[in-house]
């Protein structure tokens, strides 16, 4: 039995075409690293700013920059404001068309975008807004949606406040003063 298991090996090594040929998978290698994936913040990184516009139109400004490999979706963008505070409708630029395995065909952002929502009215100097998003890596990873808040201050009486913005205001604040004096002097006067 030695001797024919021996042969059989001999026989096998001298002629290799009579060995079967490896079978090939389109698998990947299961020991293989895993792609890394950054954290949300790292892969999103956010920003925030308040930007006078048009004089004295208050702004408020949202802005993500991503590394190479990851993209935010346009309908993942939502901004919601805290106490004390009026927003319009976000600006959101134009992104690209893109087809993903998770959403089908849908406007994405790479490298960085910036969303603007415009103040309507404001009654508090210290405001918060909650920005939402949501983004994937091409790697293959979607992550859930997010929120960053965003705290604005606003210095004094400045412009928003209670609807009125900065040169209405003194307007406002100045035909307050001139009536009170114009009642001032007349009552004075029927007094006499």
């Amino acid at each position: 039995m030695k001797r024919s298991v021996c042969a059989a090996g001999i026989v096998a090594a001298a002629y290799p075409a009579a060995q079967p040929e490896p079978i090939e998978f389109d698998i990947k290698d299961p020991l293989a690293e895993p792609p890394a994936f950054l954290p949300v913040d790292q892969a999103f990184v956010f920003s925030s700013r308040r930007r006078v516009a048009d004089g004295d139109v208050d702004e408020l400004v949202a802005r993500w920059q991503m590394p190479p490999g990851y993209y935010l979706y346009r309908h993942g963008f939502h901004a919601h404001a805290g106490e004390g505070l009026t927003i319009g409708q976000p600006a959101i630029p134009r992104g690209e068309m893109r087809t993903d395995d998770f959403f089908g065909e849908s406007e994405v952002y790479l490298g960085n975008v910036e969303i603007v929502v415009p103040v309507v009215k404001r009654t508090a100097q210290t405001v918060t807004v909650r920005f939402g998003y949501q983004g994937c890596s091409e790697q293959g990873l979607c992550y859930p949606p997010a929120e960053r808040t965003a705290t604005f201050h606003f210095a004094g009486a400045s412009a928003r406040l209670g609807g009125f913005s900065g040169p209405l205001l003194a307007g406002v604040v100045l035909l307050v003063v001139v009536t009170g004096f114009v009642l001032a002097m007349r009552s004075r006067r029927d007094v006499r």
